[in-house]
């Protein structure tokens, strides 16, 4: 099965001081080849590195070495995102579990209100992720 990064998971991957870089590296290496990434979340986890055009590169450089498959979000997936608002997640997080759901994955997620939401929302943790 394959398993959706939440954006969360993705910047404690590259970012080192994040409380959760060992886990991250940890679930990414152990799940490697079956890791999904929406666009959305993608553009989030470059927010903060944007601010710097060398940190922007850097962060880039390391992405394209977690060999993640983005996935570019439908009308479907915005529309599912949108819905998920109602379980009190951000709308990123929103697309991060409507592309779970689309592509009938489990969800690595670190953000206490999306694992909150997961059951209401149809959708299971992925099991590395330590609850």
């Amino acid at each position: 099965m394959s398993c959706v990064l939440d954006t969360d998971v993705v910047i404690a991957a590259i970012n080192r001081r994040d409380a959760h870089h060992r886990a991250a590296g940890e679930l990414i290496r152990e799940l490697r080849g079956i890791l999904l990434l929406s666009l959305v979340n993608y553009a989030e986890v470059l927010v903060q590195p944007a601010q710097e055009e060398g940190t922007l590169e850097d962060a880039l450089a390391v992405m394209d070495g977690l060999e993640l498959e983005l996935v570019a979000p439908t009308a479907a997936i915005a529309t599912d995102a949108v819905r998920m608002r109602a379980f009190g997640v951000s709308l990123a997080d929103g697309f991060a579990m409507a592309t779970a759901r689309a592509r009938n994955a489990t969800l690595a997620t670190f953000d206490r209100r999306v694992r909150r939401a997961l059951d209401a929302a149809g959708l299971q943790l992925a099991p590395m992720i330590a609850v």
